[in-house]
């Protein structure tokens, strides 16, 4: 019995050791576990910290800033959902949800749209803004469905500032966040806050920045240019022309009754009439000039990429004309006017100091002939301008006085040289100069714009001389008339063609328009759009001097054309330079393949009217044929041609051309 009972306590001594050890081995594996979270719970804090301070030094923009470190602590952290929401300005209560990180779940799927467009400051948010200071919450009543939720004020490590936002960090586990999570996740919200204060200060300092460097290029009293931005781009624009052959000019402006007004109606009147003065010449100039105000009553104007030295003559007197109109100041209406001195780029060598001297100088000249004028620095520039204002006036005189008149130039088939249609030439029969060449006075009336009223004209006298040819018993001929860039782009053609045709009874298959490539080049989709408007009333359409601008194979199959012209340029060596004929064929291939017709034009010789043919070029024009004539003239062809099938097919369809 005494041996059982000493077995019997040997296995409990036993029992109770193995039970000690046990215990004591359970504890060691809770320490080492408890060690290893430990140190996971570091790693993971080191890499989140390490990750948004990353992300904080950057970042390009706030939204970026709050952004990555959002998804630094929503992945790197294994927190649910992750936001920031900063205040709304004028508001202490409104937050505007920046960033939203993570897989929203319960309330906050539904709320996720509002958060985004701006949201009440309810609950942990408003809290935090309204205390300034951490908000910590566990428990199934927490925030959006989450059972723990933590909310950390965007202000300074001292606390004294307003937060500026608040970071919102959600978990789905319990008691997620104890104290050193918290510190953690503190800290990152006082480096958020730092970041974005440091960010918005280097936005206000740039911003102050550039408001310091455009006050100081610009006049505060006109918001124009000031002196200093005026000789910077003076210099840019003589570069620029250097390289690209273009011209230059610089006019120098003075209001003439500026000390009057200021007399009698005071400094704010003539800060008003200064302001008239940018206004109005502003209105004038293209987006590439410069228009600066230098001293009181003085204003310069740079004009670049001038193709020529007149090309600055339309500009003068319509800067001239801007200023005459009136200005209402308080019960007064103020009437004024300019003296402009203009120096072209060339005649002092292209110096910017010098060209606007030299401007003041003939400014000077200006003043002391009357004002209300301009004046160049050279004599010969000054009479060739009195000139064309001379012949602008008459030629809105000839416009009244119907001294202007339209020609005829025949086109033949070159298959059988049947006479085909013709192209309508303006000519001004002038009374005492005769017969003025249109190369005189087309551009001015391009640069004027009277060439919108000289094009209607050509258009309603081709309509009529197309039904007084039809009640004479001739037949018709398509006629071609040429469009500028300008009446092109004028708003009202197609009507005003479309009434015309009605007026005089005239079939829209009879009118064609002749276009050029760099009026469709400047703007592709307006032209088409311009063209297909055309095309929509019957009328035809004409690429003229086709070759000698920048079309591609690309945008020209885009345009509703119906003929293409080959430019003389390319027929006049025909038969003696094979580049030229490389071209021709090229562009009568292409042409034939887009269903077009061809037309040569400049055909003078026979060698030239022969290789068109024989390449199958649809129609030929110019003086082997025929030149420009009068319209009884050109009745004469119509009437030899009287037998004339209209409905005769091109040569390169009826002869079954092959490509």
């Amino acid at each position: 019995m005494e041996h059982s009972i000493l077995l019997g306590m040997l296995a409990a001594c036993a029992a109770a050791t193995t039970i000690k050890w046990l215990l004591a081995r359970e504890a060691d594996h809770r320490r080492a576990n408890a060690q290893t979270d430990e140190l996971l719970r570091s790693n993971r804090a080191l890499r989140m910290a390490s990750r948004c301070r990353v992300a904080l030094l950057h970042a390009g923009s706030a939204e970026e800033m709050m952004a990555a470190v959002c998804k630094a602590i929503s992945e790197e952290g294994g927190y649910s959902l992750v936001w920031t929401g900063l205040s709304m300005a004028g508001s202490s209560r409104d937050l505007l949800a920046s960033e939203i990180q993570g897989t929203p779940a319960g309330r906050f799927a539904a709320a996720a749209g509002g958060l985004q467009r701006g949201c009440s400051c309810e609950g942990i948010a408003l809290d935090v803004m309204s205390d300034a200071k951490s908000r910590l919450r566990h428990g199934t009543s927490a925030e959006f469905g989450y059972p723990s939720v933590l909310a950390l004020p965007l202000g300074s490590a001292s606390g004294d500032a307003a937060p500026i936002g608040v970071l919102c960090v959600y978990s789905i586990a319990p008691c997620a966040f104890d104290s050193d999570d918290v510190q953690v996740l503190q800290e990152l919200a006082t480096d958020l806050a730092l970041g974005l204060s440091n960010m918005h200060a280097a936005r206000s300092r740039r911003a102050a920045e550039q408001a310091s460097a455009c006050h100081a290029q610009h006049d505060p009293a006109t918001g124009l240019a000031s002196r200093s931005l005026f000789n910077d781009r003076l210099r840019q624009a003589l570069v620029a022309a250097e390289r690209t052959g273009r011209k230059v000019a610089v006019l120098a402006l003075s209001m003439d009754r500026y000390r009057g007004v200021k007399a009698s109606l005071g400094a704010d009147a003539c800060s008003a009439l200064l302001m008239h003065a940018a206004s109005a010449m502003k209105s004038c100039l293209h987006e590439g000039d410069t228009v600066a105000h230098l001293l009181g009553n003085e204003f310069a104007v740079i004009l670049s990429d001038l193709i020529n030295d007149d090309d600055v003559l339309p500009v003068a007197g319509k800067l001239l004309e801007a200023i005459k109109a009136p200005m209402r100041w308080q019960d007064n209406i103020v009437n004024t006017t300019a003296s402009i001195g203009i120096a072209l780029m060339g005649e002092d060598g292209g110096e910017p100091s010098v060209m606007l001297r030299s401007a003041n100088s003939a400014m000077a000249h200006a003043v002391g002939h009357g004002g209300n004028r301009f004046r160049f620095v050279a004599q010969e520039m000054n009479e060739r301008a009195s000139r064309m204002f001379a012949l602008e006036a008459e030629l809105r005189s000839a416009l009244l006085h119907n001294e202007m008149v339209v020609h005829y130039q025949p086109r033949a088939a070159l298959g059988d040289g049947c006479l085909t249609a013709a192209e309508a030439l303006v000519r001004w029969q002038h009374p005492t100069r005769g017969l003025v060449p249109p190369a005189e006075f087309l551009p001015l009336a391009e640069s004027s714009g009277l060439i919108v009223p000289l094009g209607a004209w050509v258009i309603r006298e081709v309509c009529r001389q197309q039904r007084a040819w039809r009640d004479a018993g001739l037949p018709m001929v398509p006629v071609s008339i040429n469009l500028s860039a300008r009446q092109f782009r004028e708003e009202g053609l197609v009507e005003h063609i479309e009434v015309t045709l009605e007026e005089y009874d005239v079939p829209s298959a009879m009118l064609s328009f002749e276009i050029t490539e760099s009026m469709v080049m400047e703007d592709l989709d307006d032209a088409v759009a311009r063209m297909n408007e055309l095309k929509a009333i019957g009328v035809k359409l004409s690429m003229d001097d086709f070759g000698t601008g920048h079309s591609s194979l690309a945008r020209l199959r885009l345009l509703p054309l119906d003929q293409l012209k080959i430019d003389q340029s390319f027929v006049r060596q025909l038969g003696s330079e094979q580049a030229d004929e490389a071209i021709c064929r090229s562009i009568i291939d292409v042409g034939h393949n887009l269903n077009m017709q061809i037309v040569g034009v400049g055909v003078e010789t026979l060698l030239q009217r022969e290789w068109l043919r024989a390449h199958y070029c649809d129609e030929m024009q110019g003086c082997f044929f025929g030149r420009p004539m009068a319209a009884q003239d050109f009745a004469q062809l119509l009437a030899a041609d009287r037998p004339r099938s209209n409905t005769m097919l091109p040569l390169w369809k009826a002869i079954n051309y092959k490509v």
